[in-house]
């Protein structure tokens, strides 16, 4: 495992996560309270894998107060730009109740969350290291 993208143990998706696997990409989604959703996603973000996000997550947004996620993204390496699209409409309509939290590396996503970060209204706090976006996790996590 390349030491620069390995994710620290609370990165670590279960096994029971929700997952799709695709030649060129994989995400999973998991939940770690009920109100903090996390997801995972490897070389390249596929719509579908888009779709998973908003379909696992909007049942959260149903039980009302603030909604956490966290994105381990420090593998992706680009997406479809379609994803980036559907994603930040989604959230538009949720930003009220929203606290994301994704971590990058590639200038390509890098780029994509800066766009959907400017509609949002800087609701997205980055990370580059996946320390700090465990630090980020922990912190809510103990207050969950």
């Amino acid at each position: 495992m390349d030491p620069a993208t390995a994710s620290t143990t609370v990165l670590v998706p279960p096994l029971d996560a929700q997952r799709i696997q695709t030649e060129r990409g994989s995400i999973a989604y998991w939940e770690l309270a009920p109100r903090v959703y996390m997801t995972e996603v490897r070389g390249f973000m596929t719509r579908d894998m888009a779709q998973l996000i908003i379909e696992r997550a909007e049942p959260l947004y149903a039980r009302g107060g603030r909604i956490h996620g966290f994105h381990n993204w420090l593998g992706m390496d680009n997406y479809e730009s379609v994803c980036r699209v559907d994603l930040t409409a989604w959230i538009l309509g949720h930003r009220e109740q929203s606290t994301l939290h994704i971590g990058l590396r590639s200038r390509m996503v890098a780029m994509g969350v800066a766009v959907a970060n400017l509609a949002l209204g800087s609701l997205i706090q980055i990370y580059n290291e996946p320390k700090q976006l465990e630090a980020g996790l922990i912190s809510v996590l103990k207050t969950k």
